[in-house]
């Protein structure tokens, strides 16, 4: 299947349109516990509709060849973002089995699935399409535009204090999710690792800690925080970048 939609018009405006459309659907009658979820369900259809009918970019969803090679791309996403959420597993753990719990883990699973077929499915593809030779141009600019799209979304709901951090770290998971997904040709493998890496929403919101009050830190915390996040990212850049190098993207096979 050829790509009828693409270049840097494509691109611009899938970007666009995801913080436009979670803006409107938020505006929905819904109640606020399930609006969360709600948002993230129709941005998904809307967007599955979009690329069937419109932007045609093939996903490559699974593929069962050489899975003891797959699995091993997960260790840099294991280590890199895994293994920091080591506490809020223990946490995870310790909470109480109910049916609400349940329904957390589900939204934090959508969310996943959502961003995951957003930015790595449609988006990634899209700014190879742009930049053909220059991979790691086209992993760093998906990456920070997933990361500020969190800025877009969640800076009207949350103190910047704390979005501003989590604009890096989302950039910084961002090229984890693409070399994952480059390496693999399976789309399932980075839903999955997105989802294992928001543990912390799940306990965030299990334990009511997910306001705006709650989530807020202080303003020289925050800077540090995401020089911190910023170092990192370069730094994981240059993992990514090892990780794709040695064979051709799974996007151009």
């Amino acid at each position: 299947m050829q790509l009828t939609k693409h270049g840097w018009g494509a691109v611009i405006s899938i970007f666009i349109l995801v913080p436009i459309l979670f803006k409107l659907s938020a505006l929905l009658p819904v109640p606020t516990l399930y609006s969360g979820l709600t948002q993230d369900l129709l941005i998904l259809l809307l967007f599955l509709l979009l690329n069937h009918f419109w932007f045609k970019i093939p996903i490559k969803w699974w593929h069962s060849q050489s899975l003891a090679h797959q699995s091993l791309q997960l260790i840099p996403g294991i280590i890199i973002l895994l293994l920091p959420m080591t506490s809020n597993y223990i946490k995870l753990f310790q909470l109480a089995r109910t049916p609400i719990l349940g329904f957390y883990i589900g939204y934090t699973l959508l969310i996943g699935i959502t961003e995951e077929y957003l930015y790595r499915g449609m988006l990634l593809p899209l700014l190879r399409d742009c930049f053909p030779n220059r991979i790691m141009l086209a992993i760093c600019i998906d990456s920070l535009l997933f990361g500020f799209t969190h800025l877009l979304i969640n800076s009207s709901q949350l103190t910047l204090s704390y979005v501003i951090p989590q604009v890096f770290y989302a950039a910084m998971g961002g090229l984890v999710f693409c070399g994952l997904y480059l390496r693999t040709n399976n789309l399932v493998w980075s839903m999955m690792l997105h989802t294992l890496s928001d543990v912390s929403v799940i306990v965030s919101l299990a334990t009511h800690t997910h306001t705006a009050a709650k989530l807020s830190i202080p303003t020289a915390y925050a800077i540090g925080i995401s020089v911190l996040y910023l170092v990192l990212f370069i730094i994981v850049a240059f993992i990514i970048r090892w990780q794709v190098r040695p064979k051709k993207s799974a996007l151009s096979q």
